[in-house]
């Protein structure tokens, strides 16, 4: 089973990745992320996301998100970097090397619940199970990186 340490996550994530996503109820989306390194501290990686909506005409990418996940002594933090909530945490992982990692984000009722499982040097996985008094629906997020 492929494990990785948490001091190796921030080269890890580093550069492009296609991305496959599956939500349910609503279909496949696909598209492209990078992950940057942040022009204010080092040990900060600008994530961004461009995805093209199912049905789209112009098959161009037509959704966007942005993240800061930001390396700490015991893993990582993944803060908003976008809209109304900018700068807030949504998901921390600490661990010392693990190959599935879990967070939980309560958004107002909504529950979050996040799992990372890194597959092998060029592929992970992020899911996300969200349960609320409106929401019930699960998405898995499939990354491979991009030579």
């Amino acid at each position: 089973m492929y494990a990785i340490a948490a001091k190796d996550v921030l080269s890890y994530f580093l550069g492009d990745w296609e991305v496959q996503r599956v939500i349910s109820g609503f279909g496949n989306i696909n598209g492209k992320a990078s992950f940057q390194r942040h022009t204010d501290n080092e040990q900060w990686l600008d994530f961004q996301e461009a995805m093209v909506l199912p049905n789209s005409e112009h098959k161009k990418p037509n959704a966007f998100r942005r993240y800061t996940y930001r390396m700490t002594d015991a893993g990582f933090d993944i803060y908003f970097s976008d809209g109304a909530t900018k700068g807030e945490l949504f998901l921390s992982f600490a661990f010392t090397q693990a190959s599935t990692l879990t967070s939980h984000h309560l958004c107002i009722k909504d529950h979050y619940d996040a799992k990372f499982e890194f597959l092998s040097d060029d592929k992970f996985e992020l899911s996300f199970s969200v349960v609320g008094p409106n929401k019930d629906y699960s998405i898995q997020t499939r990354f491979s990186k991009l030579t």
